[in-house]
């Protein structure tokens, strides 16, 4: 067994890796080609740390830099994701191996490590901790104008232009817990996703409604707007908001209530219940990693 940090370049490896990937996490590889078609390429922001066997990958383990702000300041985060293990090369210390790696990598550079994963047990040997995650929940009465939201899409060159404009200079829907990059992270997660955009607000929202409820996941803006504008936009009227995030910025008041994302919720490529790990230095009380930066 060989373990080393890998560079997307090299020929060949891109291929294999894809393979062991969609070997694990079915349908996962075709999203990235997807996103990547769209000018997000996965691997221009992430770095695999892979473990071999007899000259093929077997296991590996990705480390992608998170741009964030935490408690008021600016702060790179190392975001483990994207580990995997082919089936017939499990319990041989594959794994273990390439996650040292990667946490070397991520010692050297950053303050602190996240994940998401429904299987916690598996991490905390190299020192993660779940982070308990709350979305925060208020009653609304109806308030709609005539200025609605229209849907977004990632697909079509104009919303992409919008979206890399927005993206590139975005603030953070949070300053206690907020991410503003790598955009391709967002766009992996959110490609099949519902967004709207508001053009008088300059303003691309990640939300889906069931019923008489709103859950918000994001917005993309260089200016966040009040949630109140972002009401009065809906397609529909609402009589509850479930906030996705911490709430500051965006002028919430709510109560906070404990969420773990479940099933098709979290990022892609995941499965069961996502809890939310660290390894390092991290914001305490209520929070939550916005859905569209889980990995």
């Amino acid at each position: 067994m060989t373990t080393s940090r890998r560079s997307w370049s090299e020929p060949g490896l891109r291929a294999q890796l894809m393979a062991l990937m969609d070997t694990v996490f079915p349908g996962l590889a075709q999203v990235i080609d997807r996103a990547r078609a769209l000018g997000a390429a996965w691997e221009d922001v992430t770095t695999p740390f892979v473990a071999s066997a007899e000259g093929a990958p077997v296991s590996q383990v990705s480390v992608l830099c998170l741009a964030m702000v935490l408690d008021g300041r600016p702060t790179d985060v190392g975001c483990i994701h994207a580990v995997c293990t082919h089936p017939a090369h499990r319990r041989q210390g594959h794994y273990a191996s390439a996650m040292r790696a990667a946490l070397a990598f991520c010692d050297e550079r950053y303050p602190a490590a996240l994940l998401c994963t429904a299987q916690p047990e598996l991490y905390e040997q190299f020192g993660f901790r779940v982070v308990d995650e709350h979305k925060v929940v208020a009653g609304t009465a109806p308030r709609l104008d005539r200025r609605p939201m229209r849907p977004f899409r990632l697909a079509d060159e104009e919303d992409r232009a919008i979206f890399q404009r927005l993206a590139s200079r975005r603030a953070p829907a949070s300053t206690r817990l907020g991410v503003t990059g790598p955009a391709a992270v967002f766009v992996v997660n959110e490609l099949d996703r519902p967004l709207f955009y508001a053009q008088d607000l300059d303003a691309i929202v990640s939300l889906e409604i069931a019923g008489d409820v709103l859950r918000l996941y994001d917005v993309v803006a260089a200016e966040l707007p009040p949630l109140d504008e972002i009401l009065r936009r809906l397609p529909a009227p609402v009589r509850r908001v479930e906030l996705f995030a911490c709430p500051d910025a965006l002028g919430m008041a709510g109560t906070a209530e404990p969420h773990v994302f479940v099933d098709g919720d979290d990022a892609i490529g995941g499965a069961g219940a996502a809890r939310l790990m660290v390894r390092g230095a991290f914001p305490e009380g209520p929070l939550m990693l916005p859905r569209p930066f889980r990995c």
